[in-house]
């Protein structure tokens, strides 16, 4: 009866249209007794690896190659490269320029850069050599170093470099082979020498008066610079007297500074100052002076402050300062009219702002550049290279 009942069960299921499954030689008893799924479940999702990606249209015509700036300079006929400067009447006006720096990430700056000097008609006179370039009234300083070089109190820790002494204009230059720099004010330029001497020069570069070392070596002591921290200092208000006074004499500090008193046309040093002069200088009234004629710098919206920066050979008064609207330093006239954003040169480089000869100087792509202040236009611009290149 049992074997009845199963026959004409297979036959209503093989009539249906339908087969019966039968186990698999791999499956266990549970999976045999469990219910087998016929369709194979929904997929929301096609595996990413089908998935074909989608196409992105670009128009290429559209797009500019990147082109980094050029170089635009000439090299005057003056150009020495590395040598040293030649004094020369036809360069016009000198600016310095830095060609090239060394990465100093790991120390209190971070580059250090080498400067050269440039015509302000893009002209290069010299190759970036130098470790600094100084300008002053009527003179400009090169440093450069030097293993063979001497110290002095002109420099951070004390050299050594070799020094070049010139006119702002280049028209007279002289090597300081056994010098440094001391102080240019009042038409007077001097230097020292590493026994303590000192000259004194005007400004047209020329010898006026000598004192001799040993006479302040008697007073201060020996193995002494000219502008060391304790001194001995020099410092003049006219072309006439100069004030040296120092707080270290021969090796031991002082409450009270030993001063001496020097005739700048004569050569001669006394120990009281001359008929007429005070014995130590008023620096408070020298400041209050100086205020009073000190430019009023325009409001300008944004600017907290803003510092005055004379073109040294123009004479033209400029104003600097950070404008919190722009997140920048901009630099402008005398009526408060932005003449430059992002005119910071500060970084990477703790260098001072550069203006002369109606020509301010930015960096812009790699590249230290001079832009004219009448039209915005480069008058110069030089790739800077690096110590990895």
């Amino acid at each position: 009866m049992k074997k009845l009942i199963a026959a004409l069960l297979l036959l209503t299921l093989v009539g249906c249209g339908m087969k019966p499954e039968t186990p698999s030689m791999t499956e266990t008893p549970a999976a045999t007794e469990a219910p087998v799924e016929t369709e194979a479940p929904l997929v929301t999702e096609a595996p990413s690896e089908t998935e074909p990606p989608s196409p992105v249209y670009t128009d290429w015509s559209k797009l500019t190659p990147y082109e980094p700036g050029k170089p635009i300079f000439t090299l005057h006929p003056g150009y020495v490269g590395a040598g040293a400067l030649e004094a020369r009447d036809d360069y016009g006006a000198l600016l310095p320029y830095i060609g090239a720096y060394a990465s100093m990430e790991r120390y209190v700056i971070s580059a250090l850069p080498l400067y050269g000097l440039v015509t302000d008609k893009g002209e290069i006179v010299t190759d970036p050599v130098y470790s600094n370039i100084y300008f002053y009234e009527d003179c400009l300083v090169l440093y450069r170093g030097d293993p063979l070089g001497v110290g002095g109190g002109d420099t951070y820790f004390h050299g050594p470099f070799s020094r070049t002494l010139a006119a702002p204009d280049g028209h007279w230059v002289h090597e300081l082979p056994e010098g440094y720099f001391v102080g240019n004010s009042q038409g007077k330029i001097v230097t020292a020498g590493t026994d303590g001497s000192l000259e004194i020069w005007n400004s047209e570069g020329e010898v006026t008066a000598r004192f001799e070392g040993k006479i302040f070596n008697e007073l201060f002591g020996e193995g002494f610079y000219w502008g060391e921290e304790g001194g001995p200092f020099l410092d003049w208000t006219d072309d006439r007297v100069g004030y040296a006074i120092s707080y270290v004499v021969k090796g031991q500090y002082r409450e009270e500074p030993l001063r001496a008193y020097l005739d700048l046309a004569a050569g001669t040093v006394s120990d009281t100052p001359p008929e007429g002069y005070p014995e130590e200088i008023d620096y408070d009234a020298l400041s209050r002076a100086r205020s009073e004629t000190r430019p009023v710098p325009p409001t300008v919206d944004g600017c907290r402050s803003l510092s005055p920066i004379t073109d040294r050979v123009t004479g033209e008064v400029y104003y600097y300062g950070y404008n919190r609207h722009l997140d920048s330093h901009a630099l402008y006239d005398g009526a408060g009219n932005r003449l430059l954003e992002n005119a910071d040169l500060t970084w990477p480089f703790e260098a001072p702002r550069t203006l002369g000869a109606g020509l301010y100087a930015v960096l812009e792509d790699g590249c230290f550049c001079f832009l004219s202040l009448a039209d915005g236009t480069t008058v110069f611009r030089y790739p800077m290279r690096t110590n990895s290149d």
